[in-house]
């Protein structure tokens, strides 16, 4: 069910993937660091660390379509 927030309407979706949860926690931390080491204020990004690796290991599995998510809902790579 979408919600309204700030303007914006957020669509949420449940994605199992078959990936270990130490796999998750270690791609996750990527693109944590990456945010500290490039000076990222906290909070500032649409999806944390965890919500983007999910993001794209649903692209990778679903042959680069996750169903519309995204204004660019092609087949390029979300990052």
């Amino acid at each position: 069910m979408p919600v309204t927030t700030r303007g914006f309407t957020l669509v949420t979706y449940v994605a199992t993937l078959d990936v270990p949860r130490h796999v998750m926690d270690h791609l996750s931390r990527l693109p944590a660091a990456r945010q500290r080491r490039i000076g990222t204020p906290r909070g500032s990004r649409a999806l944390g660390p965890l919500r983007q690796t999910v993001l794209v290991l649903r692209w990778f599995a679903g042959g680069g379509d996750v169903g519309g998510a995204g204004p660019r809902a092609d087949r390029t790579p979300p990052c």
